[in-house]
C-alpha cells in the first residue's frame, strides 16, 4: 500500500492485525518494510510505484557572448562549457540530462547524461566545410524511479539561443564557469567531494530576509 505520492510501502491495517496476534513477527514485517522505504529513498525510487518528476531546471547558463539582436551565443571555442542552475527541492539520486541538436524543435537530439553533476562540457565541430554549425541545447532533471521534469531550453521564453563556436585559433582564453554542484549538495559548488550528497534530501531555498531598517 502506498503513503503520500507512491512514494513509500506501509502495513497499513493488515500490519496492525499481524502485531496484534503476533508481536514479535509484526515487528520483523515493519523492519522489512522500513528497509524497503530506506533504500527507494537512497536510490530515488518507489517501492510502490513511480515518484513524481523533480522541478524542472531554473536556467542554463552557458560559457560565451549573446548577441540580444540576433539571439545568437558565440563561444569563444569548440569546447562548449555550461551549468544549470537547480534551485528546488531535490531528493538525493537526482540526475540530470542536456540535450543538444541542430534544430531548435529538438528532432533528433543528442542526449548527454550528467549523472549527478549540474555542470556539463562538450567537444562540437565549429564549421561543416564552409557552412557554420548553429546548435541549440535544454536541459531536465530526473529521478531513477520518475518521467522526465519538462525541458528548460536555453532562451526560455524568449526562443530558443542559436550557440554558433568560434575555431580554437580565435578562443581569448575564457575561464571556467563557477560551479553549481551536484546531487544534494550546495548549489553554490562550493561543496566539492560530495558526488550525489550526503543528505537525502536538499530544501528549496526559503525566502530572503530584509535586514534593513524601516
Amino acid at each position: 500500500m502506498a503513503r503520500g505520492n507512491k512514494a513509500q510501502l506501509s502495513g497499513g491495517r493488515e500490519l496492525s492485525y499481524l502485531t496484534q496476534k503476533d508481536a514479535l513477527f509484526g515487528s520483523l514485517i515493519q523492519r522489512i518494510i522500513t528497509a524497503v522505504n530506506t533504500i527507494g529513498e537512497n536510490t530515488a525510487v518507489s517501492p510502490t510505484g513511480k515518484l513524481s518528476a523533480p522541478a524542472p531546471i531554473d536556467s542554463i547558463d552557458v560559457q560565451g557572448t549573446l548577441d540580444k539582436d540576433t539571439n545568437t551565443l558565440t563561444v569563444p571555442s569548440e569546447h562548449l562549457h555550461w551549468t544549470m542552475t537547480h534551485n528546488a527541492s531535490v531528493q538525493k539520486g537526482v540526475q540530470y540530462i542536456t540535450e543538444i541538436d541542430t534544430d531548435p524543435n529538438f528532432p533528433q537530439p543528442h542526449v548527454i547524461d550528467h549523472g549527478c553533476s549540474r555542470s556539463g562540457f562538450v567537444s562540437l565541430p565549429a564549421m561543416n566545410g564552409d557552412q557554420q554549425n548553429v546548435y541549440y541545447m535544454r536541459s531536465y532533471p530526473q529521478y531513477h524511479g520518475s518521467d522526465p521534469a519538462p525541458r528548460t531550453t536555453l532562451g526560455g521564453r524568449d526562443g530558443a539561443i542559436k550557440i554558433v563556436l568560434t575555431p580554437p585559433a580565435s578562443a581569448t582564453g575564457h575561464g571556467l564557469l563557477a560551479s553549481k554542484g551536484s546531487g544534494t549538495a550546495s548549489r553554490t559548488g562550493q561543496q566539492g567531494g560530495k558526488g550525489l550528497g550526503t543528505v537525502l534530501k536538499r530544501p528549496a531555498p526559503g525566502p530572503q530576509r530584509n535586514l534593513q531598517q524601516k
